[in-house]
């Protein structure tokens, strides 16, 4: 095994020097640490936690709580990418992830806060449809640095897609493409990003001289597939259909595709679809679909970058970072002009 006197005899630097130089430290050149670094990839070096834990008195680990009451789970196409994407992130600074749960031993139950005390976790990245429980409210309150993915409050440090401009820029989309009866799938409207995308809907409709229709308006309290299916067979049964729909996520969106091509009701020929998310399926489905993008590797790029500026600089301050969505144009709107 490759041991810290191993490099310091390769290099030519102290042990210490090589110890700050694989744990970060400020003190340490940038091209020192690019030797060092790069020596201990070469050489195969495997650093002891336990060792580096002492020495920096700190865990080296980031606690992960994840919560959505749609019943999705780690499976929700938006929150799962974005954790794997940040895991990619945040293991270029030493870190790994611990999944947080309130239930902690044989019997016994503990909150989210106990259950990161007690893995003495050095940051949390808390994603989830809402704030306002007191396990979250309490966890975000506390001394340990964290991150929310996907919701505002003035609690804790935030990132999330700029959803109210999105959805507001989706619709304006569609009415310059001529559209004048435009639908909206929503989603959980209790949540941050339900209630921002209907907003944005319903004001541009506003901006744009339109009248928001309430049988123009549908749920999509999920966000899945099976939902914009059903909603699709609302759709077609109405007499005065929609020419163009929003919907508040991708996977609607495909499902409302589905619904239409079963009963004949050609994409976009007949209705125009917008999704939001650009998911993986978003490209593959034919017509491939217009759709909002949300930029989850920037997301979790600056969720790392806040979640480490934190840790190391021992200030939790409160920001909110807003990422612009794009629209991205394929197959599934028709210009009515």
């Amino acid at each position: 095994m490759i041991t810290l006197n191993d490099l310091s005899k390769k290099t030519g630097f102290s042990v210490t020097t090589i110890s700050k130089a694989l744990n970060n430290y400020s003190d340490i050149s940038d091209k020192t640490k690019k030797l060092i670094l790069e020596t201990a990839e070469t050489m195969g070096y495997i650093p002891n936690a336990s060792a580096r834990s002492l020495v920096t008195n700190k865990s080296w680990t980031i606690g992960v709580v994840f919560e959505e009451r749609t019943g999705v789970g780690i499976t929700h196409p938006f929150f799962g990418d974005i954790l794997d994407k940040f895991k990619k992130h945040i293991e270029v600074f030493g870190y790994d992830l611990l999944f947080i749960s309130e239930s902690y031993g044989a019997n016994a139950r503990s909150s989210y806060y106990e259950h990161c005390k007690q893995k003495n976790v050095d940051g949390i990245i808390i994603l989830c449809s809402f704030v306002d429980v007191e396990p979250i409210k309490r966890l975000i309150e506390c001394d340990i640095p964290s991150i929310i993915i996907d919701h505002q409050t003035d609690l804790s440090n935030c990132i999330y897609t700029n959803n109210y401009k999105s959805l507001y820029d989706g619709v304006v989309y569609l009415i310059n493409k001529g559209h004048k009866k435009i639908a909206h799938v929503y989603g959980d409207i209790l949540s941050f990003v339900g209630i921002e995308r209907l907003n944005g809907y319903k004001q541009a409709l506003i901006d744009n001289h339109l009248a928001v229709r309430e049988d123009y308006l549908f749920s999509g309290y999920s966000y899945s597939i099976k939902e914009g299916y059903e909603r699709g067979l609302e759709i077609i049964n109405m007499t005065d259909r929609p020419t163009a729909i929003v919907a508040a996520s991708d996977n609607l969106a495909i499902g409302l595709i589905k619904a239409f091509r079963e009963h004949n009701i050609n994409v976009p020929d007949d209705i125009s679809i917008v999704g939001f998310d650009d998911n993986e399926l978003s490209n593959l489905i034919t017509p491939a679909l217009t759709t909002i993008h949300q930029d989850k590797e920037k997301i979790a790029l600056e969720a790392a970058k806040s979640l480490i500026s934190q840790i190391e600089n021992k200030d939790k301050k409160f920001d909110n970072i807003v990422i612009d969505g794009l629209l991205i144009e394929r197959k599934t709107v028709k210009c009515i002009l």
